[in-house]
């Protein structure tokens, strides 16, 4: 809770005649330890290592904790017990030294890019070698313990369960943190008689069961207001779905100058300080620690004369009334935990990353609304946040009050394309909408309400809430040294709950996790089957074993169909097209630019394969193109547009891929290529095969083909798609295998 939330708290308890105390010279007042007070404080001064509170049995106690805004307070203690270390300070290059070569084994080219202070790499520890040098790293944090931010608040919570925790080094930083929170430490939560929790923009709790220690039962039983379905009033829009010129560089140039006679504030959320950068230039505000609740103030008093641009701040911030009348939620929100990347990394596929995703991006929504009289008008931009909302693989997340305001603002949407096609202007057109309710229009404001009536209760997944109490049974039978029943909790969970590939690996992993201190060769077996099943996980020690992509004939056309139609509409094909294609630009970073390739050769109706990611060996994509013919591609998408040259060691990681190839698939014809925004070679450097360049321009040409070649969809019934009308489409749109491998790269210059 930030100061100013404390004040306005106590302000709170006053009106109520409320006797309060608050922490003065970091010491616990005597009014509330002798009882004759309550504490008004924030979660960081009861979750940290340095605890007022004391830790253990030495711990104060606490007849009554109450919790207000939950879900933002996990994060709090989830930090609250993370060592986290930057990249010039000693320890840091200690482990990195210490762990290096199993580091490199997992991946030899992330490496390469920590070790070259890659902020977008990182890998993580595996937990044999984790486990194996704990002495060391002990050694190595105590020796440096008096890192007062870094190590010296977090290592009373973790020295004594180093074991227990997870590593993860990336080119920036590193992060230790626990598998699972030591909430048993901190006796003045845990032993407290009673304990409130509060929420109010949260449409699952399951969360709190790992990150607050309840138990599913009491999560199942939340106290609720009855009879209250929804509250307050949202018109969520999404523009690219009304015009495809609405999308997300046009709503920054309407929402982002300055407005001399503005009557209300206008905030934009972005998950990036590098994602604000347009927004500032058109004269925005950009906010950041210092001057975030200083700028709140004036939205507050009224000066409204600059869009507020929040950086990946969604929780904890109030906006009502005027103080935003005009919501931007700008892309997705990403985490900067190294923890939460290597999640999204491992279980993209997982029901849990995308309720949690859903929770943040429902903590957003809610900043413009707060009570039952307020109005805000909500617009969603950026091509993954909305992808998010509008998949039927992801929208299930939300709650029916998000998902019910999504379908609201799709549906009056009809009237702005019906303007469009009148003649008024796409801008206009949306502005004409998002004035019916800045505009209090009687018939719009009916509309939302009667619409928001047919609202049903929402109940949480009792899937999820049996998943994360197995998990934590799991952990304390672990923690307590029973490592075959542990095991057992989490085979039952796989047996019984989970059905996604991807995520059984994940459930792998833990299970050669839990017995690898009883039985190594146990464990690889589970880390072999692990990594089967899922590639972003631990490359196992031994037994992996490479395989070739399948020899039985391609059927393109027919393949490309059944990926149509596991979409229900052309908005949802079109918003998926779109994500994938976003990242196909030079800057994204390596992981997310190669992952969008393999989807996209799936989406043109090959069979495509990543080995690199797969077995630290060969290249990063590989296509087959026809029944005996490949595409095999090396990405440089951190590359720098500006860059003139390609250096040797990256000739040299394509020569050792088309060598790779070469052993894995003989002499079958293969087009080479390396996507890089240079062709010129440097001094001294070469490829010992023949291999071409995809440059900026050639990489637009494809992105642009392929946006084309699914336009061309928006009409037509998806359960009835001709083969006949798909090699059409191929050849208008210069998709052809042929000319996939002749059109789109060219040789490089020596």
């Amino acid at each position: 809770m930030p100061r100013y939330l404390v004040e306005q708290t106590c302000k709170q308890a006053q009106s109520f005649g409320i006797n309060y105390s608050v922490i003065v010279d970091k010491q616990l007042p005597d009014d509330f330890l002798d009882g004759k007070s309550i504490l008004i404080t924030n979660i960081q001064k009861l979750f940290n290592g340095e605890t007022k509170f004391e830790l253990g049995s030495k711990s104060i106690p606490v007849s009554t904790i109450l919790i207000d805004d939950a879900h933002a307070c996990i994060d709090h203690i989830r930090n609250a017990c993370k060592i986290t270390l930057k990249k010039n300070q000693q320890p840091y290059l200690d482990l990195l030294t210490l762990f290096g070569p199993e580091l490199e084994k997992q991946g030899v080219g992330t490496y390469a890019d920590i070790k070259n202070n890659d902020y977008d790499a990182f890998l993580t520890v595996p937990y044999w070698d984790w486990q194996d040098k704990i002495s060391e790293v002990a050694k190595i944090l105590s020796e440096n313990k008096s890192l007062k931010n870094e190590i010296k608040y977090p290592w009373p919570l973790l020295k004594d369960i180093l074991k227990d925790c997870r590593c993860i080094i990336s080119g920036d930083s590193l992060e230790i943190a626990p598998y699972g929170l030591p909430l048993r430490l901190f006796g003045s939560y845990s032993k407290a008689d009673h304990r409130v929790f509060m929420s109010a923009t949260i449409n699952d709790d399951s969360f709190f069961i790992k990150g607050l220690g309840l138990s599913a039962a009491t999560v199942e039983n939340p106290l609720c207001v009855l009879n209250e379905k929804w509250s307050g009033e949202k018109m969520i829009l999404i523009p690219s779905l009304i015009d495809n010129t609405l999308e997300r560089t046009e709503i920054v140039n309407i929402y982002a100058k300055p407005r001399t006679d503005a009557k209300f504030g206008v905030v934009a959320l972005t998950p990036s300080f590098k994602g604000s950068k347009d927004w500032e230039k058109y004269g925005s505000v950009i906010t950041n620690h210092e001057n975030i609740y200083y700028e709140i103030e004036k939205l507050k008093n009224k000066d409204f004369e600059k869009t507020v641009i929040i950086v990946n701040r969604y929780d904890g911030i109030d906006l009502p009334d005027h103080t935003c009348r005009v919501l931007v939620f700008d892309s997705k929100p990403f985490s900067e935990s190294l923890e939460d990347r290597y999640f999204e990394m491992c279980r993209s596929t997982s029901e849990i990353i995308a309720i949690k995703q859903a929770q943040i991006i429902e903590q957003g929504l809610g900043r413009g609304v707060r009570g039952e009289k307020d109005y805000c008008v909500i617009l969603l931009i950026g091509t993954e946040l909305i992808k998010i909302i509008r998949s039927k693989n992801t929208r299930k997340y939300f709650s029916q009050q998000t998902n019910l305001q999504v379908e609201i603002g799709l549906e009056i949407a009809d009237y702005a394309r019906d303007d469009i096609k009148n003649g008024i202007s796409p801008r206009n057109a949306l502005l004409n909408l998002v004035n019916q309710s800045l505009n209090r229009d009687e018939g719009w404001k009916e509309f939302y309400v009667e619409k928001m009536n047919e609202l049903d209760s929402t109940l949480v997944s009792k899937k999820v809430l049996a998943i994360f109490e197995a998990e934590r049974k799991a952990e304390n039978e672990y923690y307590n040294g029973n490592y075959e029943e542990a095991c057992s909790i989490i085979q039952s969970l796989i047996d019984t709950q989970i059905k996604d590939t991807q995520e059984k690996g994940w459930y792998l992993q833990e299970l050669a996790r839990y017995i690898y201190p009883r039985s190594v060769s146990q464990a690889n077996d589970y880390q072999i089957s692990a990594h089967k099943k899922n590639i972003n996980l631990f490359k196992p020690r031994e037994g992996i074993s490479i395989t070739n992509i399948s020899s039985l004939g391609l059927k393109r056309a027919e393949n490309i169909i059944v990926w149509i139609q596991t979409f229900e509409s052309f908005d949802e094909l079109k918003i998926n097209v779109d994500s994938i294609l976003s990242q196909l630009r030079f800057g994204v970073e390596a992981e997310r630019f190669e992952r969008a390739f393999d989807d996209l050769g799936k989406a043109l109706g090959f069979i495509s394969q990543r080995p690199d990611k797969e077995w630290n060996e060969g290249p990063d994509n590989l296509w087959k193109v026809k029944d005996n013919e490949y595409l095999l591609v090396e990405c440089k998408s951190k590359v720098s547009i500006n860059r003139r040259e390609i250096h040797k060691d990256e000739t040299g990681q394509m020569n050792n891929a088309c060598a790779w190839f070469h052993r894995n698939y003989g002499d079958v014809p293969v087009k080479r290529i390396m996507i890089i925004p240079t062709k010129k070679l440097s001094h001294a450097t070469g490829f010992n095969l023949d291999v071409e360049i995809m440059r900026e321009n050639l990489l637009r040409k494809l992105t642009s083909n392929v946006e084309k070649f699914f336009m061309e969809f928006k009409s037509l019934d998806f359960k009835d798609l001709p083969p006949k009308k798909l090699h059409e489409f191929l050849t208008l749109h210069n998709l052809r295998v042929e000319d996939l491998l002749k059109m789109y790269s060219e040789p490089p210059k020596y």
